[in-house]
């Protein structure tokens, strides 16, 4: 699949397109990339004949350029991106959003706010939404930890952040060298910036959501302070007719691939 650029709000983005039909946009998570993703496009073929599958390198990831201040990092600033892209491919119609984690949140901002442009949303591991005094142990814990790796850049540089990281205590040697390899793969003008804007931004009140009147599927998955089946199950209470699917870990989805293909597929039928 080959790689586009455009300019989106000032800042030149990398994205994918692919398939027919509908507009699809799915967005990816805090510090990925479409390559992040680890998907072997091969997987996705279903959704290409039913979908015009766009993924998409947020501003500050992956190879997308982006601003050097927090406030640009914000879930405003982010779904306007997420909307110019719906805007551009599809003009005048409305268009599926998705994305997991950041990207979910992202597609939430984007329905609450520009509802002319979403036709469906596909919410993927919904980040701690709410406010923060909604939030459990877990949760406050794995935020912290980008507070934690902020600092560190703040204070000691990104590359020698990314020698402290590999150096922390506990985990096998190839836990360590996957924390080094995911702060490689970040673009270090950019890093502290997204970190400090996208923690640091908040959600809508959980009430805003019960304004979403599309068809919404909800997956997410047990066991993860960072996309909290709390934040799943607010949203599916508050989105009227919406559909939640729990696994029972983090690694499901990324084990049943063609499950989560499927489940996507059953949705689209009831979509339309």
């Amino acid at each position: 699949m080959p790689d586009t650029f455009a300019h989106i709000n000032g800042h030149r983005l990398r994205y994918r397109l692919q398939g027919e039909g509908p507009l699809a946009i799915f967005g990816h998570g805090l510090m990925g990339s479409i390559d992040a993703l680890g998907l072997d496009f091969g997987e996705l073929d279903p959704l290409y004949e039913r979908v015009r599958l766009l993924m998409y390198d947020a501003r500050g990831h992956g190879q997308s350029e982006g601003p050097e201040t927090p406030d640009d990092y914000t879930w405003e600033a982010l779904g306007r991106d997420m909307a110019a892209f719906a805007a551009h491919h599809a003009p005048g119609e409305r268009a599926i959003f998705g994305g997991g984690s950041m990207g979910a949140a992202t597609s939430l901002w984007v329905a609450l706010e520009r509802p002319e442009l979403v036709r469906a949303l596909v919410i993927v591991a919904p980040p701690p939404l709410g406010h923060a005094e909604m939030r459990g142990p877990a949760e406050h814990q794995a935020l912290q930890l980008f507070d934690v790796l902020s600092a560190a850049i703040q204070n000691f540089g990104f590359e020698k952040t990314v020698e402290l990281a590999a150096m922390l205590p506990g985990g096998t040697p190839e836990e360590a060298e996957a924390r080094r390899q995911l702060l490689l793969a970040q673009n270090p003008r950019t890093l502290l910036h997204v970190l400090r804007g996208v923690v640091t931004s908040p959600f809508h009140d959980p009430e805003a959501y019960r304004r979403i009147a599309v068809p919404t599927l909800i997956v997410a998955h047990e066991g993860d302070g960072l996309h909290p089946v709390r934040a799943a199950r607010l949203l599916h209470e508050a989105v009227p007719g919406s559909r939640l699917r729990v696994a029972p870990s983090s690694a499901y989805w990324s084990t049943h691939r063609s499950e989560f293909v499927d489940e996507v597929l059953d949705f689209l039928d009831r979509v339309g």
